[in-house]
């Protein structure tokens, strides 16, 4: 960092000096034009006369037999990420059966990219999407949506057992993961890129901010499947009541928090997002009944078949054991959720400040007093 003098040139108008080696980087000369743009926060930035793209350059991506599973998915992804119009992937050998499905479960998951070209050793994959025509805001709030859905589907699938529905809940998370990738792009050219930046109308705290929300959603999605997931093991095994109804009732609670957290954020409402963090604390109470419902069912279960303790009888424990660990792990995935929830209502407070100290309320402007008239006698 290098301060530089401001100068007067003439009368009426102010001038500073650009550093050397940035005219240099950009090849700029004497009498070439520049874009000057206020930002958010009261600065000013400076650039070359030069749109922005979105479709930086080419990436190629070499996939050795020897290379230890997952690299080809995660390399993938990072060139989506990192935004290349092209990006070709080839092989030293050819590719397995298995890595050719997996690229095209990949670019299907990856929104806006499409295959354009493949062999037995190469695939080229373009990217058909434009960052700068994305509802940035909208994305967000759809796979908020989704989210909630999931949840509410998911609790729906645990109340009447129906697997379908539950099938259905894992599904909608590869939407979820969409958007996540998706936001994830835009927030990460707009930090690469401030001309991007200043056409999706947010600067450097809005990419932290949205990016630590969008991927607490992501968690929330995740978890939602673990509920789903959940219910498909379950299956039709008998469940006691009272523990079932104690789920469904800590659930609807869990979605209610989340949504309202989601809301905090997304509106801006810091009072509602201080709500949703003392709403948590009556999950505890909640998963403390849970945990001695449970010991009191398996107690009970042991006293009714130790009388008559037969092999038949010890394969009779297997399916309650089932039931037990599948509330279980519902239990832990709604307490998974409320954690994600509380730190999205950490973050809309944050938000909420940061705002009102970049942009305090102005005050309304005082009443001119009128001028006092002597009455004329």
């Amino acid at each position: 960092m290098e301060k530089r003098k401001i100068m007067r040139l003439g009368k009426s108008s102010l001038v500073v000096s650009i550093p050397k080696s940035w005219t240099e980087e950009f090849k700029l000369n004497s009498g070439d034009h520049l874009i000057l743009i206020p930002q958010r926060d009261r600065s000013l930035a400076l650039y070359p006369v030069k749109e922005f793209t979105d479709t930086p350059s080419e990436q190629e991506i070499i996939i050795d037999p020897t290379d230890e599973p997952g690299i080809l998915e995660r390399r993938l992804i990072a060139a989506y990420l990192n935004n290349f119009g092209l990006i070709h992937l080839r092989s030293k050998g050819v590719f397995t059966p298995e890595q050719q499905s997996l690229v095209r479960q990949r670019v299907r998951m990856l929104t806006g990219l499409q295959i354009i070209d493949a062999s037995t050793n190469e695939i080229v994959i373009q990217s058909l999407m434009k960052l700068n025509q994305l509802d940035l805001p909208k994305s967000m709030r759809l796979a908020h949506r989704i989210t909630s859905t999931m949840l509410v589907d998911a609790l729906s699938a645990l109340q009447i057992r129906d697997v379908e529905l539950a099938q259905t809940v894992i599904g909608l998370d590869e939407d979820v993961n969409q958007f996540y990738f998706l936001v994830f792009k835009q927030l990460r050219a707009a930090l690469l890129d401030p001309r991007f930046m200043n056409e999706l109308n947010i600067d450097s705290m809005d990419c932290l901010t949205y990016l630590m929300f969008i991927q607490r959603i992501e968690n929330v999605a995740d978890h939602a499947k673990g509920v789903a997931q959940s219910v498909i093991t379950l299956g039709n095994e008998e469940c006691p009541k009272d523990l079932l109804n104690l789920a469904l009732k800590t659930g609807n609670h869990v979605h209610r928090v989340y949504t309202m957290a989601a809301e905090s954020m997304l509106v801006g409402d810091d009072k509602a997002a201080n709500h949703v963090i003392n709403e948590i604390d009556y999950f505890v109470p909640m998963r403390q009944q849970a945990e001695e419902l449970m010991e009191q069912h398996l107690v009970k279960l042991c006293e009714q078949m130790l009388p008559k303790l037969t092999p038949e009888s010890c394969a009779l424990f297997g399916p309650h054991q089932k039931a037990m660990f599948c509330l279980e792990n519902i239990f832990d995935s709604f307490g998974k959720i409320l954690e994600h929830s509380s730190a999205i209502a950490e973050i809309a407070i944050d938000r909420a400040l940061e705002t009102n100290r970049r942009w305090p309320a102005k005050e309304p402007p005082k009443a001119k007093k009128k001028k006092s008239t002597k009455a004329e006698v």
